[in-house]
């Protein structure tokens, strides 16, 4: 079908990949600073012409990503209360971006990614300080309620800490979603952060056989940053400086993750997505049971863990999200 300069990327079918590829194609053709954060902002050709001309790109890592940014007013694109997307293990929330076409125009979508990508001195000490300054971020973006929260991975974790949080301080959740997330069980033994760790939570199961000198040992953020902007097309739209934070936000994710048990408990409904592919010693239900005073809504979704942000499987998730949005207050 053709185009027209007034088509929205991302209503096209758009996601964070073929936009990493797009962006590729045109740093090489007019040699231009843009970012995916340029197209989330500018996402027709006639509004991304018009930025372009103006040379200015917009940083990806910045801790507030306006995926769809809040419009202020009170009809129209952006309109409505924003779902804020925690980002997963990577520190990133690009991987949202698939679900714009599934949500309608009116629903602004903000990821939240890690504060020690553009800082590395505000790494926070525990999930839960982590949890408080997106608390911060989110009541910045919109000062009450009802809130509306999704997180992937290690992000559902921190979207249900979120929750906890904002309903602490007297605010209401109307829409808590995690995809794929799960407590440790008990008896968890956390492995060694090692490089082969770090590979294998920002590349899946592609990680596992690469060969590097620091597969076994302390994650080297230079050598893998190098590895992992040659071995994925998202990471490599990043400069090497800024694919060597990626890296160390995860390693510092993943030692958080592996010593993090939920302390609050949410006191809403929680609607969970399963990663059917990849089997689970219990259902989301059963494991957030102690952490979720609620009801929990399964729905499996035919993917890996790895892809449950992959076009299709946003596809399914975005229908069910749309239909917990409109049932939601706004």
């Amino acid at each position: 079908p053709s185009v027209t300069i007034d088509d929205h990327f991302f209503q096209l079918g758009g996601h964070s990949l073929l936009a990493t590829r797009l962006i590729g194609r045109i740093r090489a053709i007019w040699d231009t600073p843009v970012t995916i954060r340029d197209l989330f902002q500018y996402p027709t050709p006639v509004l991304l012409a018009e930025h372009i001309g103006t040379n200015a790109a917009g940083n990806p890592l910045e801790t507030v990503l306006p995926i769809r940014a809040a419009s202020g007013t009170g009809s129209g694109p952006g309109s409505e209360a924003p779902l804020f997307c925690v980002h997963p293990i990577s520190g990133m929330s690009w991987s949202y971006a698939g679900l714009l076409r599934h949500l309608g125009d009116g629903r602004p979508l903000i990821g939240l990614q890690a504060r020690e990508l553009t800082d590395p001195s505000a790494r926070p000490a525990g999930v839960e300080e982590m949890a408080d300054g997106y608390v911060a971020e989110i009541r910045a973006v919109q000062p009450h309620g009802p809130y509306h929260l999704l997180g992937w991975s290690f992000g559902g974790l921190v979207a249900h800490a979120v929750a906890a949080r904002l309903e602490e301080l007297g605010e209401e959740v109307a829409l808590l979603a995690l995809l794929d997330s799960y407590p440790l069980p008990d008896g968890f033994v956390p492995p060694a952060i090692t490089g082969r760790e770090v590979l294998t939570a920002l590349l899946g199961g592609r990680g596992a056989g690469l060969d590097v000198r620091c597969a076994g040992t302390v994650p080297d953020a230079a050598e893998l940053a190098t590895v992992l902007r040659a071995e994925d097309p998202i990471l490599g739209a990043l400069e090497p400086a800024q694919a060597a934070a990626v890296v160390e936000a995860t390693a510092g994710n993943l030692e958080m993750r592996y010593r993090y048990v939920p302390r609050r408990r949410f006191g809403g409904d929680m609607v969970f997505f399963n990663a059917a592919r990849t089997p689970a010693a219990a259902s989301g239900a059963a494991s957030w049971a102690p952490h979720v005073l609620g009801h929990v809504e399964e729905y499996d979704v035919d993917c890996a863990h790895w892809d449950m942000t992959g076009a299709e499987p946003l596809r399914e998730i975005g229908k069910v999200l749309a239909e917990e949005l409109r049932g939601a207050r706004h």
